[in-house]
């Protein structure tokens, strides 16, 4: 019992191994303007959706601007990153698919973004990049409406991998949207935290 017990030691802390350099290069992005989802597939039976919805809260921006890029394992590209700009109350609507793909495609799904790759077996992580140089920081166009922050944090994400068989699939995490969990409020740079952007503390 102990031998076949001091057998798996090793394997179990090479699979823990493994899963935090997958999780590091996922995570290696500042918090305060970036958005990632560990996890995205696409093959000959699945695609990922994304749905970036503009909740029109105080505070954001009437138009915020976004890259949406999608990463194989491999830290290549998988596809063309896709860049758009969200208005105020408006949701757009990303899919991750294979080329050639019958019908989710751009004839079908006009007003879709797409991210097309190879129809093999590929999955990464996704990383959401603001288009505004400054995303941190106020806008301001005069007294007109749209004052606010460009700032991609502030926008809802929600997405799922679809395996096309059964019609099933699993949902997406998404990190550093308006969803992610908050931080607390005795987290301050004085003490060596690093929170910023306009909804921190």
């Amino acid at each position: 019992m102990k031998t076949k017990l001091i057998k798996r030691v090793p394997n179990m802390v090479a699979i823990l191994a493994f899963l935090a350099l997958l999780a590091g290069n996922a995570f290696a992005f500042e918090n305060s303007s970036r958005i990632v989802s560990p996890y995205w597939q696409s093959d000959s039976g699945s695609y990922s959706f994304i749905a970036v919805s503009h909740t029109s809260l105080s505070g954001m921006a009437s138009q915020i601007g976004m890259t949406v890029n999608a990463i194989s394992s491999d830290q290549s590209a998988f596809g063309t990153a896709v860049t758009f700009t969200i208005d105020a109350g408006t949701t757009q609507r990303i899919f991750i698919t294979r080329s050639g793909h019958s019908a989710v495609n751009s004839t079908s799904i006009p007003t879709g973004n797409f991210i097309t790759g190879t129809t093999d077996f590929e999955h990464g992580h996704i990383r959401i990049d603001p288009i505004a140089t400054s995303p941190t920081t106020a806008t301001s166009d005069a007294g007109l409406s749209g004052d606010g922050y460009r700032d991609a944090t502030m926008l809802s994400f929600w997405g799922a991998v679809i395996v096309e068989s059964n019609t099933t699939g699993f949902a997406m995490e998404f990190i550093g949207d308006m969803h992610d969990s908050a931080a607390s409020t005795q987290m301050d740079s004085g003490e060596g935290y690093d929170v910023s952007g306009p909804a921190a503390p």
